[in-house]
């Protein structure tokens, strides 16, 4: 849905920023608690996290032709704007408590487009139990982005899964399946945060990531700087969405495993010698998303030797990932 008109009564400037914040509030409902508590003052004030826990902060946008575009619903965005957020609690295996929302908005942004889309907002909170408490309305010529700052929490007494701490041997894993996100999975994906909370509390798992710029590039999220990754390619869950997009760009579904970001499923690493049998008997018992062994974490003799190798690859394998910026 295209988010700017043409017709001044029908944009967010006949509105103004006083009520239009008042619209917002509205909007969101009971997915925002009122001041101090909420929207209204010029803080949020925000209870401390449980005892024994972590508290978690994470920050992610969606700015329009970038994240989303007019073939993208309001709700769609909106459900991308949290769920981005949420993976990345997730991958820390903690739970989400409250959100700060921030708007950077052109004048000539239709009433039609922010108002589902901060209901549809609402909705998200409510779905994914944390409360948005605050935020900020900034007007910008020829712009939209929204900005979301996600606080959440540790379950204790389990500590957060960090990054970088994968050991020679270490089993690595995939949720889900891969590749192929700009068909529809970039808006409708759902954040691991139920796989994300149950592998902290596993004795197994020693690091985890959610893969958002693509495996060949998020794959060493899990690694120390020393380690490198062997991937048996014959083992990757293929998404029917990379095989599909495969048909019409001319490279094979891997290239798209490897390079499409925005799949948000988590990797993680298990400890050396984990059985990995008994593991998956277990997840599979507890847990209906999908997981796959991917490859292991492995020694680098050679200081610049590529990080990443390969089983059963197809020959001239492109895997860096997406990278920002470029």
């Amino acid at each position: 849905m295209n988010p700017y008109t043409e017709d001044q009564s029908q944009s967010i400037g006949s509105l103004g920023e006083s009520k239009l914040i008042e619209q917002l509030k509205d909007w969101l409902g009971d997915a925002a608690p009122a001041a101090p508590f909420g929207m209204g003052d010029d803080c949020a004030v925000l209870p401390s996290p449980s005892p024994g826990a972590q508290q978690l902060v994470t920050a992610d946008p969606i700015i329009y032709g970038k994240h989303f575009d007019a073939q993208v619903s309001p709700a769609q965005a909106a459900a991308k704007l949290m769920r981005r957020n949420l993976s990345d609690i997730a991958a820390m295996g903690g739970r989400p408590i409250h959100a700060v929302i921030s708007l950077a908005l052109d004048p000539k942004v239709s009433i039609s487009w922010i108002e589902p889309f901060y209901k549809a907002l609402a909705e998200e909170a409510k779905r994914f139990q944390c409360v948005i408490v605050g935020g900020d309305v900034s007007s910008a010529d020829h712009f939209l982005g929204a900005f979301l700052t996600l606080y959440g929490e540790t379950s204790a007494p389990h500590p957060p899964l960090l990054r970088h701490s994968a050991q020679v041997g270490s089993p690595i894993f995939v949720t889900g399946s891969l590749g192929g996100t700009r068909l529809k999975k970039h808006h409708s994906f759902i954040p691991r945060i139920s796989e994300g909370q149950w592998l902290a509390r596993s004795e197994h798992c020693l690091s985890c990531s959610d893969l958002s710029d693509g495996l060949g590039k998020d794959f060493a999220n899990v690694l120390p700087p020393a380690l490198g990754c062997e991937i048996d390619c014959s083992q990757l869950p293929i998404a029917d969405d990379a095989i599909e997009t495969a048909k019409s760009s001319g490279k094979d579904a891997l290239y798209h495993v490897f390079n499409d970001g925005e799949d948000f499923e988590l990797i993680f690493a298990l400890k050396p010698g984990t059985a990995v049998d008994s593991f998956l008997t277990q997840w599979r018992k507890e847990l209906q998303t999908p997981v796959t062994k991917i490859g292991y974490a492995t020694s680098r003799t050679v200081s610049k030797a590529p990080r990443l190798s390969f089983k059963n690859a197809p020959q001239s394998l492109s895997a860096n990932g997406y990278e920002h910026l470029r």
